[in-house]
């Protein structure tokens, strides 16, 4: 059985290997079957992480979701508190500075925290994904407590690499599932009312 540990590390390789080229190439595939995946396309007000390192690009995805009309949020790390709050998003390109872990965050003029209530749709990060909706996170436990505060039913769905999806990963009793997940290469859905 994989540990939590050992499979961090490999997916995390996994994707430090990839070149500039090759991660926009697969980030610009995942972006096409997002746009394409019904819950997301109804969805008015999501909130999308801010890619750090090596994780697939979300950049693309904010700014296009900004200009077909959605609202977008993104999340803001407090670190004492250990939770995170949704602030909306409006310009990529001149609100962002390194926040937390040194992730990019809202500089400080343009933090505009919202409800969770308000968001409709959840683009989840992740280190390691599995075939019944397992997913392994950076060991915070940020996301697993957030998602407790969202309406109920507001879609969970992972943006990942095909190589992040394992055969299993090991959980924890507080690790929360996903509905859904897509890759470059596909769309699985594990939770029937995303299909409805």
């Amino acid at each position: 059985m994989t540990t939590k540990k050992q499979a961090r590390e490999q997916t995390s390789a996994a994707r430090d290997a990839l070149s500039l080229s090759e991660l926009a190439a697969l980030s610009d595939a995942v972006e096409r079957r997002l746009f394409e995946f019904p819950p997301f396309s109804r969805a008015t007000f999501p909130m999308f992480f801010v890619s750090f390192r090596s994780e697939i690009l979300t950049e693309g995805m904010i700014k296009n979701s900004l200009s077909s009309g959605k609202r977008v949020a993104i999340p803001v790390t407090k670190i004492k508190e250990r939770e995170m709050v949704p602030s909306e998003l409006k310009d990529f390109d001149s609100e962002l500075a390194e926040g937390a872990y040194g992730v990019p965050e809202p500089k400080p003029e343009f933090l505009r925290p919202v409800s969770p209530l308000e968001l409709d749709f959840v683009a989840m990060p992740g280190l390691a994904f599995d075939r019944s909706g397992n997913r392994l996170g950076y060991g915070g436990g940020f996301y697993d407590r957030f998602v407790s505060r969202l309406r109920p039913g507001v879609p969970l769905v992972a943006i990942a690499f095909s190589f992040q999806l394992l055969d299993s990963v090991p959980t924890g009793e507080h690790d929360r599932k996903i509905d859904a997940i897509v890759t470059e290469s596909e769309t699985l859905v594990f939770n029937p009312a995303m299909t409805a």
